[in-house]
């Protein structure tokens, strides 16, 4: 009884952003090579980290409500919302170190707002350099100082940080992509 008590004042004691952090580790990411933007998106909860529909999967019924927020192909990346989406999500890409970002911004907007240099206009806008990422000697590379900042209707929202991007061996000709990302809520305790 003592040790669980003494569990519980742990608990308690740590910071309540501790508490909130949510590790979306290896989302597997469906790519038909670089500079390809076709094939289906990832689609990813960024409330409980669940993959609500996978790269390979036949039904994509999901696709069309609000289930997931963030989708990922390769590197590229969509909101559920606008131009990509039922979901009604709104965000920015911000150029701030993620433990720094402690508010929403002023300007957020959905897919299909906006201009990108390269491809359609989103809120993270794809090709290196141009939204979460950059091409370096190793292969992708997130951008440190970026953060992406989600909206939903409800008022909730989120920051994310795109913590790595894997290459995996290639497998029956296709190289998969494998990409973790950090998952922080915002709002009155950030």
């Amino acid at each position: 009884m003592t040790r669980l008590l003494a569990f519980a004042a742990l608990l308690v004691a740590l910071p309540a952003g501790a508490q909130e952090t949510l590790l979306i580790e290896d989302v597997a990411t469906h790519s038909a090579g670089m500079g390809r933007t076709d094939g289906p998106f990832t689609l990813v909860s960024l409330r409980d980290g669940a993959l609500v529909v996978a790269p390979e999967a036949t039904v994509r019924a999901d696709s069309a409500s609000a289930a997931w927020d963030l989708g990922i192909r390769g590197t590229e990346v969509i909101l559920n919302g606008g131009a990509s989406g039922p979901g009604g999500l709104r965000g920015a890409l911000v150029a701030e170190p993620f433990d720094a970002v402690t508010a929403l911004p002023d300007t957020l907007m959905a897919d299909g707002e906006g201009e990108c240099p390269r491809g359609a206009a989103r809120v993270v806008c794809h090709g290196s350099g141009n939204g979460w990422y950059t091409y370096a000697g190793n292969g992708v590379e997130p951008v440190a100082g970026r953060t992406l900042v989600v909206v939903r209707p409800d008022g909730s929202a989120a920051k994310v940080r795109f913590v790595r991007y894997v290459l995996g061996e290639e497998v029956g000709g296709v190289r998969p992509r494998f990409v973790t990302l950090e998952v922080v809520p915002l709002g009155a305790g950030s």
